[in-house]
């Protein structure tokens, strides 16, 4: 499952040694994807913090350049979000024209159970911002507690009166005391305390610091209190999120542990202060998102069909030999269950029409396989398909999933989605 890019701060102390203040276009800034402001003015603090950025983060969602007269110009990437400056003064990104709401985006890329959510939270600012984060969350924990934590073995080292496990002899010998009454053991606890609940936990944490709805806030409090019934408060970091593998034991845990990822992958101070106001942000890449609902879209039409697998990052053989290869993951390759190759697809947020890049990338996938191949952009489900040949053999498409089709509920949003993937598939499966 492709695995989602989040972006998230909170931002440093700045001594105060203003030049100026800000004055924002508006309050908050609001921009879309890959779009710019106008100059305006900036004070010191908030430019310093917005330069900042690139150092202290993989993929910057916002970049500041400056005119000759020393204005601002911020511009935006494929992340959407909300950031705080240190002035006060909010930047919101919302998503292209090209999905009705972000909550039922997020919500079908993390395949969160629809009878479970109950919040219709509007991306109109931070606040409820954090509560389409923590609504997916909240969701996919209850469905985790009532499977049940998940358990395994844990290496324990402990000091007790009588010997359990195995004597730790090297830990016994360095005891203070010439004579001891107790023993240094090590032994296997079969524990809900493990790495997985414990970065769980820590998302949890945070989420109830961050969201503002009241119901919300009070589930989540509620789950955190069930959960350190059984499991201790840890710092863990995204990295530490990273080396956790699931398995048939515990992949209902798969998309609470995205969406920990995601929580987690935050840098923190000690003093979140600056100056008079509290800076904050959280940011998630688009692409990212696209990428994870092109493949459920696609499973799910390929379970429609039937005698269909899908497999997303899929790697295939290369078509370069030697030095120059590199590394080829579609995001969804489709088979028959006998293995022969049926579709090869390349998801691309982006609007308007197929880029040369786009192209090359998809020909490479369809000459390594021999299989037709399409380019899935967002949009409408009334967008026309284009279709072209490769080596005047196997057809090359592209055209959209319906990310912002005309609908009023969640349910008929995901049956638009499907219903895109499923006319792709079902075209391809007639050659």
């Amino acid at each position: 499952m492709t695995e989602i890019t989040p972006v998230g701060y909170l931002g440093p102390p700045i001594n105060r040694t203003d030049a100026g203040e800000t004055v924002p276009p508006s309050d908050p800034i609001s921009l879309e994807e890959h779009d710019r402001t106008d100059p305006f003015e900036i004070s010191r603090e908030d430019a310093v913090f917005l330069e900042s950025l690139e150092e202290r983060c993989r993929a910057n969602p916002l970049n500041i350049s400056f005119t000759s007269d020393g204005k601002a110009i911020i511009k935006t990437s494929s992340h959407v979000g909300v950031l705080t400056l240190p002035s006060g003064v909010q930047i919101e990104v919302t998503p292209k024209q090209t999905v009705t709401r972000l909550l039922w985006a997020l919500k079908y890329a993390f395949d969160t159970p629809v009878d479970s959510l109950e919040f219709e939270t509007e991306f109109t600012g931070a606040s409820s911002f954090f509560d389409a984060i923590g609504v997916l969350f909240q969701a996919e924990l209850q469905s985790v507690l009532a499977q049940g934590l998940h358990r395994e073995y844990v290496r324990t080292h402990s000091v007790r009166d009588h010997v359990q496990g195995r004597i730790d002899v090297q830990r016994q010998l360095q005891r203070p005391a010439a004579v001891t009454t107790d023993f240094a053991a090590t032994h296997d606890d079969f524990t809900a305390d493990n790495l997985l609940n414990q970065a769980v936990l820590a998302a949890t944490r945070i989420l109830v610091t961050l969201v503002r709805d009241s119901r919300l806030s009070s589930r989540l409090h509620y789950q955190e209190q069930r959960l350190r019934e059984f499991v201790s408060v840890e710092n863990v970091s995204p990295r530490d999120v990273d080396r956790i593998e699931l398995s048939r034991l515990n992949d209902h845990y798969e998309a609470l542990l995205g969406l920990t990822h995601l929580v987690l992958d935050r840098e923190f101070f000690d003093d979140v202060r600056a100056g008079d106001r509290r800076s904050l942000a959280l940011f998630v890449n688009m692409n990212d998102v696209f990428e994870r609902i092109v493949e459920r879209a696609f499973t799910a039409a390929a379970q429609e069909l039937g005698d269909f697998t899908v497999e997303g990052q899929a790697s295939i053989p290369n078509v370069v030999e030697g030095p120059h290869a590199v590394s080829m993951r579609p995001d969804v390759f489709v088979t028959r269950s006998d293995g022969t190759p049926v579709l090869v697809v390349d998801a691309k947020w982006k609007t308007g029409s197929a880029s040369s890049s786009d192209v090359y990338q998809l020909t490479s996938y369809i000459l390594a396989l021999e299989v037709s191949g399409v380019l899935i952009y967002p949009g409408r489900d009334d967008r026309i398909a284009e279709e072209s040949r490769v080596m005047n053999e196997y057809r090359l498409r592209s055209g959209a999933l319906a990310t912002n089709a005309a609908v009023e509920s969640y349910d008929d949003y995901a049956a638009a989605i499907e219903s895109s993937a499923l006319q792709f598939l079902k075209e391809s499966a007639k050659q």
